[in-house]
C-alpha cells in the first residue's frame, strides 16, 4: 500500500479500501448510503474483473457529472409502470447502477412466474459494466440479455462508412448459468475497443492500432489525440458491428422512449440534466418454462467441456469460456489489490477534500 501524496505514480489498495473510499465520496456529494454502497461496489467489482475502464477511475467522473448538474445523487429509481411481464424503471436522474439492479430484481421473479420478462430503464446515470447484471442473473439461475445506449445524447462512434460521430459504444451483455462450470458471461461494446479505455488514458499522444478509430476526416486515427479531436471509434466487424450498434440504439432509445441521436454533434441538444447517462433494455428468461432444467444444464456443461478440450491454436493455452478471463482476474486482484494511476487518485482525493470527506483512516488500514 502506498501513501497518498501529490507525487505518487500509482496507488495500490485492497478492494475493501477502494469500496469504502468510493462510498464515502459519493455520500459526501449527496448520495444516500445504500445508493453509494451500490455504486461503489459496482466500480470495485469492475476493477476486480480487470475492466478498469469501468472501475474506480470513474469516481471523479461521476462526481463531475453531479457538479455539472447532469445527475442528481439523491435520485432514487422506481418502477414507473409494469405488467405481469414488463417493467419500466425511471431512475430520476440518479446513479445508474441502482436503477439497473432494480429493473433486474423486479424482472427475475416475473420471469420465474411467466417464463419471460423485459424491462426498460430511463432517466439514469451510467449503469456501469453490463456484465455485473448478467452475472447476477446467472447466479440466480436465469438467462439475461442486457443492452445500453446513451439516452439519445449520441457519442463517439461513427457508423460503418461514415466520418461523423452518431452512436455511443452501445454495449451488450448476456449471462447463461451452468452447474459444473462458471456461467457464460458475454459483455462487450459494439466498438473495436471500449471508449473509456482510450478516452481516460493519461497520455493522449500514445499510438493506437489502425482500425480502432478514425480522425475528423474519416482517416485512420494514429493517436488518442487524433481521435479526441473530432474523430470517432469504429464498430467492430465493420457493417456487422454497425448493425448491432444500431439495434441497441433502437431498443434502448426508441423503444424505451429515452430518445435517439437525431442531430449532428455540433447541433445536438445541450448538455444538461441526464447527460452522461444511459438508457437500457433487458430480457430475462426462466429455463424451466422452455425446456427440462436438468437437460439444459447437461447441454450447457457438455458444450463447455467440449470447448475446454479443443486443441489450442499456437499462442493459446486453451479455449476459454466467455467470463473465464474475468474470473481469473478476480482471483489475482483479491490478493494483489487494485492499482490506479497517481493522477486518477489525485482526482478522487480532490473530490473527497472538496466535501471535507476524510480518507486518512482508510489509507492507514
Amino acid at each position: 500500500m502506498q501513501e497518498s501524496t501529490p507525487s505518487v505514480k500509482v496507488i495500490t489498495l485492497r478492494a475493501e479500501q477502494w469500496q469504502e473510499i468510493s462510498r464515502r465520496v459519493f455520500m459526501g456529494w449527496g448520495a444516500p448510503e445504500d445508493i453509494a454502497d451500490c455504486v461503489a461496489k459496482s466500480l470495485v467489482e469492475a476493477d476486480l474483473a480487470g475492466i478498469y475502464s469501468h472501475g474506480v477511475l470513474r469516481v471523479a467522473d461521476y462526481v463531475g457529472y453531479v457538479k455539472a448538474g447532469w445527475w442528481r445523487p439523491e435520485g432514487r429509481p422506481e418502477v414507473a409502470r409494469e405488467t405481469l411481464v414488463t417493467t419500466a424503471v425511471d431512475g430520476h436522474h440518479g446513479f445508474g447502477q441502482p436503477a439497473a439492479h432494480l429493473a433486474l430484481g423486479v424482472s427475475i421473479p416475473k420471469a420465474r412466474a411467466q417464463g419471460i420478462a423485459a424491462a426498460t430503464i430511463v432517466h439514469t446515470g451510467h449503469i456501469g459494466r453490463l456484465g455485473e447484471y448478467a452475472e447476477r442473473a446467472a447466479r440466480e439461475g436465469v438467462i439475461a440479455l442486457i443492452a445500453a445506449s446513451s439516452s439519445g445524447n449520441g457519442g463517439v462512434v461513427v457508423p460503418y462508412g461514415g466520418a461523423e460521430r452518431v452512436f455511443s459504444t452501445n454495449p451488450m451483455a448476456a449471462g447463461v448459468p451452468a452447474r459444473e462450470h462458471p456461467p457464460f458471461i458475454m459483455d462487450f461494446a459494439t466498438t473495436v475497443i471500449a471508449a473509456g479505455k482510450i478516452e481516460l488514458a493519461p497520455d493522449k499522444d500514445v499510438k493506437i492500432p489502425k482500425g480502432w478509430a478514425v480522425d475528423a476526416e474519416g482517416n485512420p486515427a494514429t493517436t488518442i489525440r487524433k481521435f479526441l479531436e473530432g474523430g470517432g471509434l469504429l464498430p467492430f466487424g465493420g457493417h456487422k458491428g454497425y448493425a448491432l450498434a444500431l439495434l441497441v440504439e433502437l431498443i434502448c432509445g426508441a423503444l424505451t422512449g429515452a430518445g435517439v441521436p437525431k442531430q449532428p454533434p455540433q447541433v445536438s441538444k445541450p448538455r444538461g440534466l441526464g447527460f452522461g447517462g444511459n438508457s437500457a433494455f433487458m430480457v430475462v428468461l426462466d429455463i424451466a418454462h422452455f425446456t427440462d432444467v436438468d437437460q439444459f444444464y447437461a447441454n450447457v456443461d457438455g458444450l463447455f467441456n467440449r470447448l475446454e478440450t479443443v486443441k489450442p491454436a499456437p499462442g493459446f493455452a486453451q479455449v476459454m469460456i466467455p467470463g473465464a478471463p474475468e474470473n481469473a482476474q478476480r482471483e489475482k486482484r483479491r490478493h494483489t489489490g487494485i492499482t490506479v494511476e497517481g493522477a486518477i487518485w489525485e482526482r478522487i482525493a480532490a473530490a473527497a477534500a472538496e466535501r471535507q470527506v476524510s480518507l486518512d483512516d482508510i489509507l492507514a488500514g
